[in-house]
């Protein structure tokens, strides 16, 4: 017994030991300095909140510091003047309870040599290693901040890269290699951030017990509780902020969702160039459960902060946006950051962007590597974004006919076909999204042939087809809500779309102009009605596919306004999967053709063959017509526009036309020589219309940048090259009132 107490007695003395070899020791730092007789110098050591500050005056170049210190720090700084601004003189090194010297010049801190203690030494012998990488970064860097362009900084950051990488790699080796150095804390605090929790983990578990006691450690402990927090089958750690709108928001109310969170920023370029990716997903997965949360780094900068996510389009009832929750007392400098509502330290954030994918049960999935792990882990959790349909079809009579089905649209439109069969036929795909609108077709595509054709909605399921007449006009069709609403839809526009079409099939019969004038009155009533008939079902059903295409035919008649309201108001879910493609584009192209914003530029070859860019009229009135030679009311126009060239040419206006003649160049230029719409102050171009990329993109059609749909449509823009309004046919009356304003 007494041996085994001896035992005990001996290991509490080892750790009470252990535990005060630092409790109070003597140092002493020894200094030559040149270039600072008479001047103060300081030393500095402690925590960032809790630190002892200690003077000295230099004498004939020598200072002494001498003191007790609790521990030692691997932080500590010698300085003169003030820690802040540009232009401060400091050096940092390691300061334990022991006899130390440091030889350095007061104009260049950066090259103190300091000597004694273990630390010290330590640090010295990591300095000489990585000297040269120092050196050339120190280099570059300077090189860096006179770099007159961004070219120039992208080759010297591609320059520094591999120096940087070698003096990362050499400290991240020290500190695996020195778990007893209280350098280690300091070098594993720098790249923490990069760690997986159990990489840090490890190596921390392997400091030795004087550097967990007395190293500066607190923040690495913080790290490994925050990391442990958002480790994968985590729940979620929960917060709650106000939203973009005002709103409460709380993370934990979208249990049973699934969420992606990303921690990014207005002015974060690669968190910008995710963003259409994550809209992607958004609109690939929304429908099967996924919400996004996007916690932002701009709490000084909300402005900004609202600009992006409306730029990058990140709006929708899936979307949920708040910011991190930083609050700064700027009489405090950093120490008056306030975290306590900082959600990025919740989830241990250090770069951005961050993303983190939860579970429907609030879990955590993973912290996102990459696109292809997120789409896989999506998969995993949601389901294939994917959505099986079947047309079941019976009708009579037409045994043997082909069946054609249509659906998709643009390069994406799929075509099936198969044979009627007694008297049955059968289609069996995959949606990409959760509706099509499609066509049935049976025998001829033409209708004026014999041709049978009906209009469907396709969505996840079956869709059944009875057509005991024969027709599939006439079938009854039954399926999911989309094929209901077209079903209601049609019968409530029958009353008006069947004599309509008879009226239509006779004037394509009809022998002479007085046959087509007469049915062409009969049939203005019936269409006027048909499309107040639309129109209302638009206003009045925000939630049917069937508005967003109304919508798509009819935006080019809407003011921008009445545009935006009107689509805003459907519902998510038919803005996402509707046909809505052209509509949102026909928005972003009106929003930069508004009153205000600078005419949007372009290029393009004039009638001379020459180069001609819009934007080299800066300085001058513009009027920029869109026209065509074959359009009568353009024509018409174009002897007032003369006029007002004559009336205001010498005192700066300039007009710009850009014809809808591609193709017909000849008549193009005949037209302009016969409306005398030649002199130095006029510019002709083509839009650059492409029949080649009908239904794509075309950088080239001028008319595309300006949301052009009727022909003559003039824009006015002034000497700044900023739209001042848009002109419809009729509208001479503004033109002449908005030049009179200009020139007076």
């Amino acid at each position: 017994m007494r041996n085994n107490l001896k035992i005990i007695v001996c290991a509490i003395c080892m750790l009470c030991c252990c535990a005060t070899a630092f409790a109070q020791g003597n140092y002493s730092l020894k200094g030559t300095i040149r270039n600072a007789d008479g001047q103060k110098i300081y030393l500095r050591y402690g925590t960032f909140e809790e630190f002892t500050l200690d003077t000295a005056v230099v004498k004939k170049g020598k200072f002494t510091f001498k003191g007790l210190m609790d521990r030692p720090y691997a932080s500590a700084m010698l300085y003169m003047g003030k820690l802040e601004g540009r232009n401060v003189k400091y050096a940092q090194f390691s300061l334990e309870p022991t006899k130390m010297t440091v030889d350095l010049d007061a104009n260049d801190f950066q090259r103190a040599v300091f000597h004694g203690g273990k630390t010290q030494e330590e640090e010295n012998e990591l300095n000489a290693s990585i000297a040269e990488a120092n050196q050339k970064l120190h280099e570059l860097d300077k090189a860096y901040s006179a770099a007159k362009s961004e070219q120039e900084m992208e080759a010297l950051k591609a320059q520094m890269a591999p120096y940087s990488k070698m003096a990362s790699e050499a400290r991240d080796n020290f500190v695996k290699a020195h778990p007893d150095s209280y350098l280690t804390p300091q070098y594993l605090r720098y790249s923490m951030g990069h760690m997986s929790y159990p990489e840090l983990k490890s190596i921390y578990d392997g400091l030795s017990y004087n550097v967990k006691q007395y190293g500066d450690c607190d923040e690495i402990v913080k790290e490994l509780a925050a990391k442990e927090r958002v480790q994968p089958g985590k729940m979620a750690p929960d917060f709650t902020a106000k939203d973009i709108n005002g709103k409460p928001f709380t993370m934990s109310s979208l249990k049973g969702k699934v969420v992606i969170i990303d921690f990014w920023a207005s002015w974060c370029v690669p968190c910008r160039q995710s963003n259409p990716h994550m809209l992607d997903l958004y609109k690939k997965y929304r429908a099967k459960g996924l919400e996004m949360v996007y916690v932002s780094d701009d709490d000084r900068a909300e402005a900004a902060w609202r600009k992006a996510v409306n730029q990058d389009k990140l709006t929708g009832e899936g979307f949920h946006h708040v910011l991190r929750g930083l609050k700064w007392d700027r009489s405090k400098g950093y120490s008056g950051i306030d975290h306590s509502n900082d959600i990025s330290d919740k989830y241990a954030i250090h770069y951005l962007p961050t993303k983190y994918l939860i579970d429907q049960k609030g879990r955590i999935v993973c912290k996102v590597e990459n696109d292809e792990q997120l789409e896989r882990e999506l998969e995993r959790l949601l389901g294939k974004a994917e959505y099986p349909f079947t047309i079941d079809g019976t009708v009579a009579n037409a045994e043997g006919k082909q069946v054609l089905l249509v659906y998709g649209e643009g390069l994406g439109m799929k075509r099936q076909r198969t044979n009627v069969k007694d008297g049955k036929f059968q289609f069996q795909g995959v949606l990409d999204n959760p509706y099509a609108k499609g066509v049935l077709v049976l025998g001829e595509w033409d209708q004026r042939k014999g041709g049978d054709r009906r209009e469907i909605a396709i969505e996840e399921g079956a869709l059944t087809i009875n057509a005991p007449a024969g027709k599939l006009a006439e079938a009854d069709i039954k399926g999911g809500k989309a094929q209901d609403e077209m079903n209601s839809y049609q019968a409530m526009l029958k009353p008006v779309t069947d004599p309509l079409m008879e009226l239509n099939n006779q004037y394509y019969n009809a022998r002479n102009d007085k046959q087509r004038n007469a049915l062409r009155q009969k049939m203005e009533p019936l269409s006027k009605q048909y499309g107040e008939l639309v129109d209302n079902y638009m206003m009045t059903h925000p939630d049917s596919y069937i508005s967003v295409e109304n919508l798509r035919m009819e935006m080019g008649k809407m003011s921008f306004d009445e545009l935006k309201k009107t689509y805003y108001g459907f519902s998510e879910r038919v803005r996402l999967y509707g046909d809505s493609k052209e509509i949102e584009k026909e928005i972003d192209v009106r929003s930069k053709t508004q009153p205000g914003a600078v005419a949007p530029d372009f290029s393009a070859t004039d009638v001379n063959g020459k180069p001609f860019k819009l934007s080299d009229l800066k300085g001058k009135v513009v009027i920029l017509d869109f026209w065509a030679s074959w359009c009568v009311p353009c024509r018409k126009s174009n002897p007032h526009v003369r006029a007002l060239y004559d009336k205001y040419h010498a005192k700066g206006l300039d007009i710009v036309y850009v014809a809808s003649d591609d193709g017909r160049e000849d008549v193009w230029r005949k037209a302009i020589e016969t409306d005398q719409l030649v002199g130095e102050g006029y510019h002709h171009v083509l839009r650059g219309y492409d029949v080649k990329l009908v239904g794509q993109d075309n950088p080239n059609d001028i008319s595309d940048k300006y949301a052009i749909h009727y022909i003559p449509t003039k824009f006015l823009i002034d000497r700044e090259g900023k739209i001042v309004c848009r002109i419809d046919e009729g509208q001479d009356e503004l033109l002449d009132q908005k030049l009179a304003e200009m020139f007076k």
